[in-house]
């Protein structure tokens, strides 16, 4: 059996149409398991996982379905560096040893400070330690009496109300002014991701590429010529980025027709190369996933497998249904993709080991996330699911629409008979129907699974050129073989 072909160049065994299928018995074709829905996770819009599922419901965030703090409503990216679970473009993170969710940036307003070459002391401002530590990049803003202390400079300590620096940092002074105010600045990056203990993102305002400090993505601005600087690179390709992702040791930010590839391991050793290359869709960065080291992607001209060199297409058989809005998650061995096309939302799996694309259902996925074996989704209504239940459906209803039947050969045939094999399961039913040379659908043969077994079905067919089969039934079922005899007839009908 083979697996989804919508072009001209099919095979014998390949579908033109499908419906809650699955390639898990390849080299058969099955009914995909039934999905189990999750309690208590009505209205989520983001979905991800750290041993547990993390949702975003509304305003909640929720982890292992607990409340354990709020961002604002709306899709989101995740990252997880060291401890904390980023959440964009929130700028904030999920502390995961406290279970708190606490910002990214940082700031403080006052009026009072005295500066010394290496110290600020502020009176009447909050605690300083609540918001700054040790190693923090911050710019200071609103002197007025000596405005040379307007300044970025990193934070060698700090306590309650002082702040010390290394070297002749500040002019010594009194500054009373309305508005001091001192900040640690996040920058506004479209897409992020993990690598290396660093949160990366690029950002299309500005066509630059940043780096957090190592282990630190509160800091994307600590220049001291360290090994865990920051980092941060403009780039001038043409056109904006569409998603970035770590593969292997290398950091790959995404155009639609370039990619920018990052190697190295600390800021003096990194270097950037560009690829002219099919690239990553605008509004898929979602569809990038990473199995077993290969990744895939959903591209202009469609889906890629990418392993460092030049990306391979692995959708030809879509032909020229052109998608987007993809959102991608993988279970370690089937490629999961929801995507829309002109006829609406598809929910497609590419089976990685036998190279073959199947349909489910319409489902449009906002997010995937994995625990070990098990693969979740959250869809557009709002519900979260298990992918995989590991339970057969009695209730899915399916279809299987083989590709035209022709036998390469001139004239038309007559054919004596199908001769199916399918398996099915107790209270399940199968209905076979046929067309010839592009008539109407004919039902020629029913069947109900009484008891679990494997079964024959005999399809009588008259003469034609050209023979369709489509099967449907509901129910869990597996169709093992399919057998046809004919004889050569004249050219003439």
């Amino acid at each position: 059996m083979g697996g989804l072909n919508y072009s001209d160049q099919f095979r014998e065994g390949d579908l033109r149409d499908a419906r809650n299928l699955s390639a898990r018995r390849w080299p058969y074709i099955s009914t995909r398991r039934g999905r189990e829905k999750q309690k208590d996770y009505a209205g989520v819009s983001a979905l991800t996982a750290w041993g547990k599922l993390v949702a975003v419901r509304g305003a909640e965030l929720l982890y292992d379905g607990a409340v354990v703090g709020t961002v604002t409503e709306g899709p989101k990216q995740f990252a997880m560096v060291n401890t904390k679970l980023v959440i964009w473009p929130d700028k904030v993170y999920l502390d995961m040893k406290t279970q708190t969710v606490k910002p990214l940036g940082a700031e403080l307003t006052g009026s009072k400070a005295v500066f010394t070459a290496n110290t600020m002391k502020v009176s009447g401002w909050d605690d300083l330690t609540e918001k700054f530590k040790a190693g923090d990049a911050v710019t200071l803003s609103g002197c007025t009496t000596k405005t040379d202390n307007n300044k970025d400079f990193v934070i060698k300590a700090v306590s309650k109300d002082t702040v010390t620096v290394t070297g002749n940092t500040f002019t010594a002074c009194s500054e009373e002014s309305a508005g001091l105010k001192l900040e640690r600045k996040i920058p506004d990056l479209d897409f992020i991701c993990e690598s290396e203990n660093r949160l990366w993102g690029c950002s299309n305002a500005d066509q630059t590429i940043y780096s957090s400090s190592l282990g630190d993505p509160t800091n994307f601005f600590v220049y001291q010529g360290l090994s865990t600087d920051s980092y941060a690179l403009a780039v001038g390709t043409d056109g904006p980025f569409t998603g970035c992702c770590k593969l292997t040791s290398s950091v790959l930010f995404w155009k639609e027709t370039k990619l920018h590839k990052l190697l190295g391991s600390y800021p003096a050793e990194y270097s950037l190369y560009t690829y002219d290359i099919e690239g990553l869709r605008q509004g898929c960065h979602k569809s990038l996933q990473v199995i077993n080291e290969t990744l895939f992607y959903l591209g202009i001209h469609g889906v890629y497998a990418y392993t460092g060199g030049t990306p391979a297409l692995i959708s030809q058989g879509f032909g020229e249904r052109s998608f987007q809005e993809a959102v991608s998650g993988s279970d370690g061995d089937t490629y999961y993709l929801s995507a829309k096309d002109e006829r609406g939302w598809n929910l497609f799996c590419y089976e990685i080991g036998a190279g073959i694309w199947v349909r489910e259902d319409e489902t449009q996925a906002v997010d995937f996330t994995r625990i070990g074996r098990d693969l979740y989704f959250a869809d557009a209504g709002g519900e979260v699911w298990l992918c995989d239940g590991g339970r057969e459906d009695g209730a899915l209803e399916w279809l299987c629409q083989f590709t035209p039947f022709y036998e390469t050969v001139q004239g038309r045939k007559r054919y004596s008979k199908l001769l199916l094999r399918v398996e099915l399961g107790k209270g399940s039913w199968l209905a076979a129907e046929i067309r010839r040379d592009g008539g109407n659908w004919q039902e020629c043969g029913k069947l109900a699974g009484r008891k679990t077994g494997v079964f024959p079905l005999r399809i009588p067919v008259n003469r034609c050129d050209k023979l369709e089969l489509r099967l449907r039934g509901k129910g869990s079922c597996a169709i093992l073989s399919i057998m046809r005899e004919f004889t050569v007839g004249s050219d003439r009908s």
